[in-house]
């Protein structure tokens, strides 16, 4: 009986074909991991408010208030790495939404926010209702910074507001 061994020779080359196959089975998109967590957030910017329906409207600043609350972000398909994102203001508002995570950084899925607070007018607060778009950038592997733009409307009794800003910011640190 002539069993033949494998030799080295022959072994090498199976040993490469095995090994490059474990690589690309493990080549799945991994991102999502870096953004799983649970965070503490904070919210501040400032939009651009002007009267709707009227030929010249005075365009105002307002500055939001700062909002916190919490957000968690948990794994929805490890293939497209895409995400649910909770978020949970102090005053009472959830955001469920999703996002896709690239690298170091989250895109997220347009949302909208009805219980977003602006005061117009002087001190007149009023609750508006604003579509949010977002993305952000992870930093140190534990804080996430997200960049906003809402657009809406508020009204004030019989008188509309149109609302811009872009200059919204939420600075989320791990817990």
């Amino acid at each position: 009986m002539n069993q033949q061994f494998p030799t080295m020779k022959n072994i090498h080359p199976l040993l490469f074909v095995i090994c490059s196959l474990l690589a690309l089975a493990s080549c799945q998109k991994k991102n999502a991991p870096l953004f799983r967590g649970d965070y503490s957030f904070k919210t501040s910017g400032s939009v651009t408010a002007k009267r709707a329906n009227v030929s010249d409207p005075a365009m105002f600043n307002i500055t939001l208030d700062n909002e916190i609350g919490q957000l968690q972000i948990a794994n929805l398909d490890r293939k497209t790495d895409s995400v649910v994102v909770v978020m949970n203001y102090l005053n009472g508002e959830v955001i469920v939404t999703h996002a896709y995570c690239e690298g170091r950084n989250i895109t997220f899925k347009d949302f909208k926010r009805s219980a977003l607070r602006v005061s117009i007018d002087g001190n007149i607060g009023v609750l508006c209702e604003v579509n949010v778009e977002a993305k952000g950038t992870m930093y140190e592997d534990n804080t996430l910074i997200l960049d906003q733009t809402y657009e809406g409307e508020a009204a004030v009794g019989s008188l509309k507001y149109i609302l811009y800003g872009d200059d919204i910011h939420t600075v989320a640190t791990r817990n």
